[in-house]
């Protein structure tokens, strides 16, 4: 199976799916807004922020995950150096990026520089809570398998290797680049993800 095609699975028929549908919720943004999703792989979150009557980009580094048709406005482009104009957008998502990157502090200052003065930016990464037994003890519970399986153990293998930022300690990043926390729940399970939002004045 292709990365495209494995990626695509894990957005579309696992539980992922209805997290991101869940974060979309989250970020809630106003019809008619102009959204960024920075690693938007195949694009099922722009997709779902389009239903909204959002005017909607995505971007990733993988030129391969870019193949699908969820919504016609992806391109490849790097995290670090995004290829749009300072305040272009009103609201920048990010879903278990973030946390893979190894200067979080320089992605944040180059997604504040493409949005507006006061716009939001709403990210997903994983809590201090998941961990790969974790994330096995949940597996077995509600019996997962195959792909669903796979990918839950590969993301909490990424957490245990990357970051797994607590409440205060996310905002303290966001705050470091002139974002201020203004929400942050914990979702999945237990509370493996945790979604929040910033802005930036």
């Amino acid at each position: 199976m292709s990365d495209f095609s494995n990626f695509l699975d894990i957005q579309t028929k696992t539980a992922w799916g209805r997290t991101l549908a869940e974060f979309a919720s989250f970020c809630n943004p106003r019809p008619a807004s102009v959204l960024l999703d920075v690693g938007c792989g195949p694009g099922l979150l722009p997709a779902l922020f389009a239903d909204r009557g959002c005017k909607v980009f995505g971007v990733d580094f993988d030129l391969g995950l870019l193949t699908s048709r969820l919504v016609p406005s992806l391109a490849q482009a790097d995290a670090f150096a995004l290829p749009f104009e300072p305040s272009t957008f009103n609201l920048v998502t990010a879903t278990n990026l973030l946390f893979l990157l190894d200067d979080p502090v320089r992605a944040l200052l180059e997604w504040k520089r493409v949005l507006e003065p006061g716009g939001e930016l709403c990210l997903l990464n994983p809590s201090e809570k998941l961990s790969i037994p974790a994330a096995r003890l949940l597996a077995d519970e509600r019996e997962l398998d195959g792909t669903a399986r796979e990918s839950l153990l590969n993301w909490a293998h990424n957490a245990e290797t990357h970051f797994r930022w607590t409440e205060s300690e996310t905002a303290e990043l966001l705050s470091r680049t002139g974002f201020r926390m203004e929400e942050s729940t914990l979702r999945v399970g237990p509370g493996f993800a945790r979604f929040a939002r910033a802005r930036f004045y």
